[in-house]
């Protein structure tokens, strides 16, 4: 199993906040000891998430964004039910939305399912599991699937936390028209 996290993409000297390295977290994100209080795991995730996306891009990757919205549209004309929080919004303005493509540059490696259930942690190091998905996408995509996961695991409070820790760890604010356009297409993963 590969792993993907700030420990394969920094030194092992990983400077963490005194707080974490306090903790020392151990075990999956989704055990039941961080149940009562995730903010910890979320703080190490959006940390372990922006060195990621500061990692080198591996030659050969492409980008998942295009398939990923042909799979959301593939979705909204099957008539299956629409995931929440679209339940209420017609197809015709999802459609519309997904038309609509972010025109950004600032491609980044990025993980294939970066969802709270595929977060290992070590003394407070957080690990995502590869899912041999890996792309060449704006971070909005990566940050849409994190806080739709964080919020469904645990709270969507949870999710500024998350971002705090990613910006921590040197990621960048998400741009938020982009981040709310990959939510879209996150909700129908």
């Amino acid at each position: 199993m590969r792993l993907f996290g700030a420990h394969e993409y920094e030194q092992r000297s990983l400077s963490l906040p005194d707080e974490l390295e306090a903790l020392r977290l151990n075990g999956r994100a989704t055990d039941s000891q961080f149940a009562q209080n995730p903010l910890p795991v979320a703080r190490a995730m959006g940390r372990a998430l922006a060195a990621l996306h500061r990692s080198p891009v591996p030659q050969g990757l492409a980008s998942r964004t295009n398939h990923e919205v042909a799979a959301a549209l593939a979705a909204l004309d099957s008539g299956a039910p629409q995931p929440p929080p679209f339940t209420r919004v017609s197809v015709e303005a999802i459609r519309s939305t997904l038309a609509k493509a972010p025109e950004r540059s600032n491609v980044v490696l990025t993980h294939g399912a970066p969802i709270v259930a595929n977060v290992a942690l070590t003394d407070s190091i957080a690990t995502f599991e590869s899912s041999g998905d890996e792309g060449l996408d704006l971070p909005e995509r990566d940050l849409a699937i994190v806080i739709r996961s964080i919020a469904e695991t645990f709270t969507s409070e949870v999710a500024a936390t998350f971002l705090e820790g990613y910006v921590e760890g040197g990621g960048q604010l998400p741009h938020g028209p982009t981040l709310d356009w990959y939510g879209v297409v996150a909700a129908f993963r």
